[in-house]
């Protein structure tokens, strides 16, 4: 893929200093685009729908990126894609869902038990990613990028569109969601 264009500098201007040098879209996808994968996976917890999140970020990200400033953060820019491509697709299928498959997952059972009252942590695994998954889109997008990629409060911020204060509600509400859910059971 080509180059963005760049202005051309004027003489009196390149010889103070020169022009910053853009990264290409190739160069920009191949730093950061493993780590948005990650970010796919992680938001839809499936190998498949992750290749498809990822590839429609991509594509969408190649058509903006002419239009994009050459002073943007690249990585958050492209989180934002992800993120909110992520949520028009989850939008679009919560409205297509079913009656039946959304009382499926407002049912989750109670906490399963040994006989010996220990957890069974597999159980407990699978009803916090299907917990997880159930969380408002936003502080699930937070959540993720917060506890499971280790991205700062500013980017996380920047990929959501709001203000960095916001960020941290959004993740410290997902939190008190979990401990308020399973608090009793770890």
């Amino acid at each position: 893929m080509a180059a963005a264009p760049m202005a051309a500098a004027s003489p009196a201007r390149a010889a103070v200093s020169e022009p910053a040098v853009q990264a290409t879209f190739d160069e920009t996808l191949a730093r950061f685009g493993a780590e948005i994968y990650r970010f796919a996976l992680h938001l839809t917890r499936n190998r498949t729908d992750a290749d498809d999140l990822y590839q429609e970020t991509a594509l969408k990200a190649y058509r903006a990126w002419d239009r994009l400033p050459c002073d943007a953060n690249h990585r958050a820019w492209l989180y934002r894609i992800a993120s909110n491509t992520f949520l028009s697709d989850k939008r679009k299928t919560s409205r297509l869902r079913s009656l039946d498959a959304e009382a499926t997952v407002e049912s989750i059972p109670a906490a399963s038990r040994d006989d010996d009252g220990r957890l069974d942590a597999g159980n407990l695994l699978r009803e916090v990613e299907v917990f997880i998954e159930a969380l408002p889109p936003k502080q699930r997008i937070a959540l993720v990028q917060r506890k499971y990629l280790d991205i700062g409060y500013p980017e996380i911020a920047a990929t959501l569109g709001c203000s960095e204060e916001a960020a941290r509600r959004s993740v410290h509400e997902a939190l008190r969601k979990l401990r308020d859910r399973f608090g009793d059971r770890i």
